[in-house]
Order: C-alpha cells, then sequence, then structure tokens
C-alpha cells in the first residue's frame, strides 16, 4: 500500500462521506469576511473531517490539528490571479506557490492544487498543466494524496450546460494527470461528471448560500450524486453555528437523514 493510499484511508476513517471546509481564502485574494483572525476560523471548523489553508496558517496554528480528532490540514499548494478577486482577473495564470515538501514540513497530510482551462489562452494553460504535473510528481514522491480543484471563474457568466461540460471536462483531465480526489462543482447531471471521474468527487460551496437548510440541500443532492463529500469553506465558517451545522452535515450525507429534519433537529435556519 502506498503513502498516498494509506493518508485516503485514514481521512476516510471508515465513513461514507466527508464534510470538510475551507479558510484559503486570504492566502488568494487577502480580505475575506470570517476569517480575519485565522485561529478563531480554524477553531469554527475543527469538527469537520479536513480543512484547507495556507502553509503558513498551519505553521501558525498547529496546536490546533495536534489531537486525534482534530482535521486533516490541506495545505493549498498554487497561487492563481483568477482568484483574486478585487481586480476580477479572468484568466488562471497559475504558480506554485508552495512546493509539497514544504507544506509536509509545516505538517500537512494532503494538498490542493488547482487547474485552469479553457480560458481561450493556449500558451497559458499549457503552461498551467505544467505546474500541476510538476505537483503531482512532487507529491508522488512524497506519498501525499492531490485534491485537484476545479474553479470556474466565469460560472456566473454561462449556462448551466457551459458549466457541466467544463466540469466533466476538467475534472477527467485533473484525474487523468494525476489527482487522487477532485473538487469541482456542482452542476446538472453531476451524477454523470461523477461517473467520468475515476476519483474521489467533492462538490464545492462556491458562493455564501442563504440558509443552513440551503447548505444541508446542497450537500445531501451531492452525495445523492455520487459525491464522496463536500468542501465548504463560507457555508460553514460564517455559519452562526459550525458545529451544529457539521453535525446536520454528517446526518444528511452518512446517515440519509433529509434535510429538513435535521436542520429541525439541530435548530437550524
Amino acid at each position: 500500500m502506498s503513502g498516498i493510499k494509506l493518508r485516503i484511508g485514514k481521512l476516510f476513517n471508515g465513513k461514507k462521506s466527508l464534510v470538510i471546509s475551507a479558510i484559503d481564502h486570504v492566502m488568494e485574494y487577502g480580505d475575506q469576511p470570517g476569517i480575519e483572525d485565522s485561529r478563531q476560523a480554524i477553531k469554527k471548523c475543527l469538527d469537520t473531517d479536513a480543512l484547507l489553508l495556507s502553509r503558513f496558517s498551519l505553521k501558525n496554528n498547529w496546536d490546533l490539528f495536534a489531537s486525534k480528532n482534530s482535521p486533516v490540514p490541506v495545505v493549498r499548494i498554487n497561487w492563481s490571479s483568477a482568484f483574486y478577486y478585487p481586480l476580477e482577473y479572468r484568466k488562471g495564470y497559475t504558480t506554485v506557490a508552495t512546493m509539497v515538501h514544504e507544506a509536509v514540513e509545516a505538517g500537512a497530510e494532503m494538498v490542493i492544487c488547482s487547474l485552469f482551462l479553457e480560458n481561450n489562452d493556449e500558451q497559458m494553460e499549457t503552461i498551467n498543466v505544467g505546474v500541476f504535473t510538476e505537483v503531482v510528481r512532487q507529491k508522488e514522491s512524497l506519498g501525499i494524496p492531490l485534491i485537484g480543484e476545479c474553479y470556474v471563474v466565469e460560472h456566473k457568466e454561462n449556462t448551466s450546460e457551459y458549466l457541466y461540460n467544463k466540469v466533466k471536462r476538467v475534472s477527467r483531465v485533473m484525474a487523468e494527470l494525476g489527482a487522487d480526489l477532485v473538487k469541482v462543482f456542482y452542476t446538472q447531471n453531476f451524477q454523470d461528471i461523477v461517473k467520468n471521474t475515476p476519483v474521489p468527487v467533492f462538490s464545492i460551496g462556491a458562493e455564501k448560500l442563504n440558509t443552513d437548510l440551503e447548505v444541508l440541500i446542497k450537500a445531501y443532492n451531492s452525495v445523492k450524486a455520487g459525491a464522496k463529500g463536500i468542501i465548504f469553506g463560507r457555508n460553514i465558517f460564517m455559519a452562526e453555528n459550525p458545529s451544529k451545522l457539521v453535525a446536520a452535515l454528517n446526518e444528511v450525507m452518512n446517515m440519509d437523514v433529509k434535510p429538513e429534519d435535521a436542520a429541525a433537529k439541530y435548530n437550524l435556519k
């Protein structure tokens, strides 16, 4: 058994579906409500199965991940211009901000890297594939699982069919290039994206939803369509009661509890 499979096995720990959160937003664009204090944001996510964050957030708050039931720390490897929302960039020029061995030195048990494709820039996209495959080589040599991320910056500007087709293609490309898991938008016909992707698929929260019930419904629908869990950032750390929401998410995704029933049980709105 490789180190990668061992670590993925420990991540799931017998669970069918995982609740993962993320506070890596401030690494990309520096200003995110709810992460003004990284330590407090991490504390809100301690009931999750894993947490996405920057290398130095992990180094500065390592003690919060030292207990037996702490979330698995997942360090972001790339910095991409498309994530710099204040300037509304649309092309995903990407660089390696943290080497995989640097992430491991900080305590990471997994890493995440984005792959931006289909942005009408053949040269840039070829470079992005080079960046992604270099990360694959690094993680393979160290036995560290990689989450490949397909983020569609222009998702609000295009049709649902466009989003589905792009996510389906890019997810498969990332898996074939060596991603061990993938993080993608929840789209129409999501079950077909799952079937087309030969590694575990996780849906993302994307925008902040209006209610906890909406969060539960999105997670429920994702798992019903074949996802192995969710990776929700703001929809967890900005929740009024993150611990109750995570508990409800676990029941919805792992015990087939209806979202409305879970929301009522935990007094979520």
